[in-house]
């Protein structure tokens, strides 16, 4: 079978065909759990770190979910982790946001947070094909993130001091994470972010980071280049890897028909119009 027809059956597989793999997900955590790990939030393993508080004799894996698509799934993840006795982070774009959801999850003891993606966003908006031109409409960005994020304070009530960049096909094209926009101390300071899920304050702790993917890799692979591990995270639980970083996806373990179905129309609508003519800047309030 040629490898784009290929590609094609496993992505109409993953997004519209395969049977819910919630169970296996639950067979991870209650593993991670039989090992001895304490399953922790990012902003609860942040505070940790922060007040040098890490157990170097303990087991940490850091539980977190990047809401992309689907906040469907993620309440009935966050159901099966309430059920286990687990804390963990939600990060929900403006797309799939779920306030209800969000606040539920920090009444319990989780922590919900913003997935942002402003960059991109405005990236798209103004047709930026040149690298060298993004950094030019960072302002615009950090104006629009910052509105955005107190917002969202506004309508959860949660603190919202730890993001997590999104990564969108236009940051890709660029070479530029979303993330770049918090790279500024001052403005930081000023949006009250404490942390950005990546940064290296925070990884230089974490022995192993996995990540889920589609069908039929389910993890990224490990690279055997990087210092931090990858892959399968099974194999870092039952190794007794000290600080396990997990970022799983709804979108991997529950198929959502609908939500899927638009999100694949707005990646390639998104995609068509990028490649029109670059517009001029325009207003953002």
């Amino acid at each position: 079978m040629p490898m784009a027809l290929r590609t094609m059956g496993n992505r109409v597989y993953a997004d519209f065909l395969m049977p819910s793999r919630l169970e296996a997900y639950a067979r991870l955590l209650e593993s991670a759990l039989a090992a001895g790990y304490r399953l922790i939030s990012t902003e609860r393993f942040w505070r940790l770190i922060v007040d040098r508080a890490v157990d170097p004799n303990g087991r940490y894996l850091i539980l977190r979910h990047d809401i992309d698509t689907d906040p469907r799934t993620a309440g009935a993840m966050w159901e099966l982790e309430r059920r286990l006795g687990i804390e963990s982070s939600y990060y929900f774009r403006l797309s799939t946001l779920d306030i209800g959801l969000m606040q539920a999850i920090g009444e319990h003891g989780g922590d919900a947070g913003y997935h942002f993606e402003e960059l991109a966003t405005i990236a798209k908006r103004r047709r930026i094909r040149n690298p060298n031109a993004v950094a030019s409409v960072f302002p615009e960005a950090q104006d629009l993130f910052h509105r955005n994020l107190e917002r969202l304070r506004s309508q959860t009530g949660l603190p919202m001091r730890v993001a997590a960049s999104h990564g969108d096909f236009v940051n890709r094209k660029l070479g530029v994470r979303n993330a770049a926009i918090l790279a500024d101390p001052a403005f930081r300071l000023a949006a009250g972010v404490d942390l950005e899920v990546n940064d290296e304050a925070f990884m230089v702790h974490v022995s192993s980071r996995h990540s889920d993917t589609e069908h039929p890799t389910y993890w990224i692979p490990d690279d055997p280049l990087s210092p931090i591990r990858r892959g399968d995270p099974v194999s870092a639980i039952q190794a007794g890897n000290p600080v396990v970083y997990l970022l799983v996806h709804p979108r991997q373990w529950h198929v959502n028909r609908s939500f899927n179905a638009r999100d694949d129309v707005l990646r390639v609508w998104e995609g068509l119009t990028y490649q029109l003519p670059a517009r001029h800047p325009l207003r953002t309030r």
